[in-house]
């Protein structure tokens, strides 16, 4: 329902929300040229605006490391559907292993296109 949109890609968003009759909301971030958002039927935000006075900081509260963090499900290729809860503790140690260089290999130099489906072990961590 809603799309964020850097305002330097607007050019190539316009045409394509007459597709989109599901977009109500355009949320615009940066600098580019709005006018060509005149008349368009999703409802046009400006990003700076709507966080203008929120706080800056937040309170993170205390849970425990083996609570449920996300959900999981297959679509069933293999048997029937299921659905596979992961803990703050396993996103955590799997995301450690995922970024170990005997592991992927990955370094802060590389740059990772993960085509694993997010509900494919959270898609090896890669997204954590």
């Amino acid at each position: 329902k809603v799309v964020i949109a850097d305002g330097t890609l607007l050019p190539l968003l316009v045409p394509l929300l007459p597709h989109l009759p599901g977009i109500e909301h355009v949320v615009v971030s940066g600098p580019g040229d709005r006018s060509a958002l005149a008349g368009v039927a999703p409802r046009v935000h400006e990003y700076e605006e709507l966080i203008a006075g929120r706080p800056t900081t937040y309170d993170w509260p205390e849970l425990d490391e083996r609570q449920a963090a996300a959900m999981c499900y297959t679509s069933g290729t293999t048997g029937d559907p299921k659905g596979v809860v992961y803990s703050h503790r396993s996103i955590y140690l799997h995301s450690m292993q995922v970024n170990m260089s005997e592991s992927m290999g990955l370094t802060d130099k590389d740059t990772t296109l993960a085509v694993v489906p997010q509900f494919h072990v959270n898609a090896w961590g890669l997204p954590h």
